[in-house]
């Protein structure tokens, strides 16, 4: 699986699909070009997309007599069937591509589907999209379109999630104001985005680029966009009484360099951590549980978990029981004393 340097996942293509009035699902740009796999052939100049398994036909331009039956292969009119019948005759789908017949009835999906974040896996890629659809003048009353995002089918794509939420959406607000998909001059700028997407976040985890949309029916000649990347944690688990957190890292270093600011050449001895999280630092020494933590520093039981689970969150401690049958204990010197003092082996025999 290739990352980058920073520990995110190398995005392996990026392309645009919307559904056409007549040709139903297509993928209209790529990026690289030749990314995705899609059967295609010419019949009356018209383009016929084939899949091998699941398909949406044209309803619509089979109803007005658009197409002619022999484009689906002399097939019956039911053109609303989603599960074809495979064809042995149909060449292999080359693996390094993206196999976009198979897929398609989740990247232009249903209704109910729509502005979700969608994951799928396919060959040896992992798509993730953001589907949309604009209620407008369209020949069909709507837009419908997906910006996909392509990785290795291994990917650890949660960080991913937010920027393909917010691509998806940008391209919304842009299509409502301005045309920008549905208007065929709109490729330009779409493509300039979509290979600034790949290079930029690919090799520094973040993009900010001006959308030249001059000559087009937007409100405004550019359009900024900034997205970046951010590591995915997990939400902290539950934290009870009983539990002991660990160190993981070493909190006195921690807290010298979070003292140090663009203002600041070398670490200050104020340290500017959180009251409460100081405190609570202090006393981890993954031997103390969490109430008596609490006890240790007067501070509500509540609060302090609520600092431990912080803690937690960015991976500083590691939460155990204060018992486990898995543990080995043994006693300590100090146990030698009741063999030697009387009075303590009084006091046991009392208790």
């Amino acid at each position: 699986m290739a990352f980058m340097h920073s520990g995110f996942p190398e995005i392996r293509a990026i392309f645009l699909a919307q559904f056409h009035p007549d040709l139903g699902p297509i993928v209209r740009l790529s990026v690289p070009e030749d990314a995705v796999d899609v059967e295609q052939r010419v019949y009356n100049d018209q383009v016929c997309i084939k899949n091998d398994d699941m398909r949406i036909s044209g309803l619509m331009a089979a109803l007005d007599g658009s197409f002619s039956p022999s484009c689906f292969d002399q097939e019956p009119a039911e053109v609303i069937e989603l599960i074809k019948r495979p064809e042995p005759d149909r060449p292999a789908v080359d693996s390094s591509k993206i196999d976009f017949n198979s897929i398609q009835t989740l990247i232009i999906p249903k209704l109910t589907l729509f502005e979700r974040l969608i994951t799928v896996n396919t060959g040896r890629h992992k798509v993730m999209c953001y589907p949309i659809a604009v209620e407008g003048n369209y020949p069909r009353n709507v837009f419908i379109f997906n910006m996909c995002f392509a990785f290795d089918i291994d990917a650890d794509t949660k960080c991913y999630g937010a920027v393909v939420k917010r691509v998806g959406c940008l391209l919304k607000e842009l299509e409502i104001t301005g045309n920008l998909l549905s208007d065929p001059e709109g490729t330009r700028p779409l493509v300039t985005m979509m290979r600034q997407l790949v290079s930029k976040l690919n090799a520094h985890g973040e993009y900010q680029i001006e959308l030249d949309l001059k000559g087009l029916s937007q409100p405004m000649a550019s359009t900024g966009i900034s997205i970046k990347l951010f590591p995915y944690y997990e939400n902290p688990k539950t934290i009870e009484p009983y539990h002991v957190p660990v160190k993981l890292v070493d909190f006195d270093i921690a807290k010298r360099k979070s003292a140090q600011t663009v203002y600041q050449e070398h670490a200050s001895n104020d340290i500017m951590w959180d009251l409460v999280l100081d405190k609570v630092t202090e006393c981890i020494d993954n031997i103390n549980h969490v109430r008596r933590i609490a006890q240790l520093t007067l501070i509500r039981e509540e609060t302090v978990v609520l600092a431990l689970k912080h803690l937690d969150y960015y991976g500083c401690i590691a939460l155990v029981d204060i018992f486990q049958f898995s543990n080995v204990y043994e006693g300590q010197y100090q146990v030698m004393d009741i063999f030697r003092n009387a009075w303590l082996q009084r006091e046991c025999h009392n208790y």
